[in-house]
C-alpha cells in the first residue's frame, strides 16, 4: 500500500496536468463579429398603382403587329386598367460613427433624389407590367429580341398615370430596427464622373462602428472580406427567398478575395480592383482587411466576369471631411463590444462576457452579438474551475498542501483505503467493431466529449481507426440523435499516428473550431461541431 500523502500528491498532479489552454476566438472570426454588426441594408424606392387606358394596350398591339404576324392582346380593359408599380432598390452601407452617419454608394439612393426620374421608371415600370398581362411572355421575347419593345413600352407609359405614389428612404439596422435616413452628402456613380458615394444620417445614438483604414497602403494581393447584404440572399428574393425566414435577412454575407489591381477612373479618381464576390445588394458594403478597418466601399461588378470595383476609402474620407464627420469615434457600445473581443481572443472569457453584457444593453438583438454570446457561455462552461473560482480554488489548493505536509509529517506509515485504490471512472469507450471495451487499448485515438444537449459531459473514447458518427445506429459507431445529423455524417481515421476526422458528404456539414471541413487532422482541445452550431457539438482530447 503506498502512504496517505502520495494519493493527495498525485491526485494534485493529475489535476495540474489535466489543466489545459483555454480555447481563444481565432483571427478571422474575432474580425467579423467586429464587422457584421455595422453593416445595415438600405431602401431607396417608390411604389404605385399605374393606370393605362384600354386603348393604350390596342395601341400597343397595333404597333407590335406592324411588320410581324398580329399579335393579339388578352382581356382590354374597357376603362381604365389598373397595376402595381415599383422602382428603385436596395443595396448594403455600414455606420461610421456613433450618433448614426452612415456610408454607402451614392447609385444606392440615387432613384429617388429625382422626383422626375422617380416617376419616369415607375410608370416604365408599369408599363412594362401591363404588356406582360395583356400578352403572352414568348410574344414580347421575341419583340424585345427584335429591338421593338420599346416603343410599345413608351406607347402604355405615356398614355398611364401614376396614383398613389409612396417613397421609402430607410435603414434596417443589423439588429432589425427600421428607420428612416437624410442624405448629408451626395457624388453620383462611376459612370457619371463622381465618387460613387454618399452619406446618410439616421437618428440613433450608440451605434456600431467601422473603423477606416488607410487605402493609399494597399497592394496587389493583400487580402479582404466583402460585407453586405446581396438580394439574392435575401427572403423576398424569387428564386431560392422561399425557404428562407424573415429572420436570416439580418445576416450580411461576409465574402472573401484579394486586390487584383489598383487604377483610376475617368475623373482620376483611384478605384480598386477586385476578385470578390459582389452581387446585386452589396453596393455600397465595406471592403475589409484583416484587422477589420474598411479600405474600400462595394461599387460595381461584372455580371458576367469575376472583376469587381471598389472605391477606395480615403476618397470617402475626404467627402467626411467636408461634411465634419470624424473617423474612428467609437460610442459606448463599441467601446464595451472591442473590449469582449479582445478577451476573448485572448481567452479571457469571464472578462469578455461581462464586456459583452455592457455592449448588448446599447445595442440588442444583434444575430452577431447574440452568436458570440453563445461562445462565450460554451467557452466559459468548459474552463476548468480553479480558472472560474482562482481565490477559492487557491485557497483550497493551500488548504490541501497543508494536509498533506501535516499527514506526511504525523503519519508516513498509514496506509491508501482499498476502496480508492479500486475505483475507476467508467468512460465508454467504441471501436470500428461497435464493441465497448474498456479504457486501456493501446490503439486509442482520443477520446470525444459531447458539450451539449442531454448527453452533455458523456466521453466517448475512440478505440481504433474507422470509427463511424452519424445519425444511423445500423452503420455507425457514434450515434448522435439530432435531425441536423446526416445517417453517415463523418468518419475517424488514424493515418501515421495522427487522428483524421473526414466529412461523409453531410447535409449540413462537419465544422472544426467554426471552419466547415470536408477532411482535417485533429489537434488537443478542438470544437467539433456535427450539422451545424445548433446541432451537436464535441471536444476532441488527445
Amino acid at each position: 500500500m503506498a502512504p496517505r500523502p502520495l494519493v493527495l500528491i498525485i491526485s494534485a498532479v493529475a489535476l495540474i496536468g489535466s489543466c489545459r489552454q483555454a480555447t481563444r476566438l481565432d483571427d478571422v472570426q474575432k474580425m467579423a463579429y467586429g464587422v457584421k454588426p455595422a453593416v445595415v441594408r438600405i431602401s431607396a424606392y417608390a411604389t404605385a398603382e399605374f393606370r393605362y387606358p384600354g386603348s393604350a394596350i390596342a395601341a400597343a398591339a397595333s404597333q407590335m403587329s406592324s411588320g410581324r404576324a398580329a399579335v393579339t392582346p388578352r382581356n382590354i380593359p374597357d376603362g381604365e386598367g389598373v397595376i402595381d408599380t415599383g422602382a428603385g432598390g436596395s443595396g448594403s452601407g455600414f455606420v461610421i460613427h456613433p450618433s448614426g452617419f452612415i456610408l454607402t454608394s451614392g447609385h444606392v439612393v440615387a432613384a429617388t433624389r429625382d422626383r422626375a426620374n422617380l416617376e419616369r421608371d415607375l410608370r416604365r415600370n408599369g408599363a412594362i407590367a401591363a404588356l406582360v398581362k395583356h400578352f403572352s411572355v414568348e410574344e414580347l421575347r421575341a419583340i424585345h429580341r427584335a429591338g421593338d419593345l420599346e416603343t410599345p413600352i413608351t406607347v402604355v407609359a405615356s398614355a398611364g398615370r401614376l396614383v398613389k405614389v409612396n417613397v421609402f428612404n430607410t435603414v434596417e439596422l443589423s439588429n432589425g430596427v427600421v428607420m428612416p435616413f437624410s442624405v448629408r452628402s451626395y457624388s453620383p456613380d462611376l459612370s457619371e464622373r463622381g465618387s460613387d458615394l454618399a452619406l446618410l444620417k439616421v437618428e440613433r445614438a450608440n451605434l456600431p462602428v467601422l473603423r477606416l483604414g488607410d487605402s493609399d497602403g494597399v497592394r496587389v494581393g493583400d487580402s479582404i472580406w466583402s460585407i453586405g447584404y446581396p438580394a439574392v440572399a435575401s427572403s423576398s428574393d424569387d428564386v431560392i427567398g422561399g425557404w428562407l425566414s424573415r429572420d436570416s435577412d439580418l445576416e450580411p454575407t461576409f465574402n472573401p478575395g484579394t486586390i487584383t489591381a489598383i487604377k483610376r477612373n475617368v475623373a482620376n479618381v483611384p478605384v480598386l480592383q477586385s476578385n470578390v464576390a459582389i452581387y446585386r445588394g452589396n453596393s455600397g458594403g465595406p471592403a475589409v482587411d484583416r484587422s477589420g478597418e474598411v479600405i474600400g466601399i462595394s461599387t460595381w461588378g461584372h455580371t458576367e466576369a469575376e472583376i469587381k470595383f471598389l472605391v477606395p476609402i480615403n476618397v470617402a474620407r475626404e467627402i467626411l471631411a467636408k461634411a465634419g464627420v470624424p473617423a474612428n469615434v467609437d460610442g459606448d457600445f463599441s467601446r464595451s463590444y472591442r473590449a469582449a473581443l479582445e478577451a476573448a481572443a485572448e481567452g479571457r472569457w469571464t472578462a469578455s462576457r461581462a464586456s459583452l453584457e455592457a455592449a448588448s444593453s446599447y445595442f440588442p438583438k444583434s444575430p452577431d452579438v447574440i452568436r458570440f454570446r453563445h461562445d462565450i457561455d460554451r467557452a466559459v462552461k468548459a474552463l476548468p474551475i480553479w480558472t472560474l473560482h482562482p481565490v477559492a480554488t487557491g485557497a483550497v489548493a493551500a488548504t490541501a498542501l497543508a494536509v498533506v505536509f501535516g499527514l506526511f509529517a504525523g503519519t508516513r506509515r498509514s496506509r491508501i483505503p482499498k476502496d480508492v485504490l479500486t475505483a475507476n471512472t467508467v468512460e465508454t469507450v467504441v471501436a470500428p467493431d461497435r464493441e465497448a471495451t474498456p479504457p486501456v487499448s493501446p490503439q486509442m485515438l482520443g477520446k470525444f466529449t459531447i458539450l451539449n444537449g442531454t448527453r452533455a459531459g458523456e466521453r466517448l473514447g475512440l478505440g481504433g481507426s474507422g470509427i463511424r458518427i452519424g445519425r444511423e445506429q445500423a452503420i455507425c459507431e457514434i450515434v448522435l440523435d439530432n435531425p441536423k445529423v446526416s445517417r453517415l455524417h463523418a468518419e475517424v481515421v488514424s493515418i501515421d499516428g495522427k487522428v483524421l476526422l473526414i466529412d461523409r458528404n453531410s447535409s449540413n456539414g462537419t465544422f472544426v473550431n467554426d471552419q466547415k471541413i470536408e477532411k482535417r487532422y485533429l489537434k488537443d482541445g478542438d470544437i467539433i461541431y456535427f450539422g451545424g452550431r445548433n446541432a451537436v457539438a464535441v471536444a476532441f482530447h488527445a
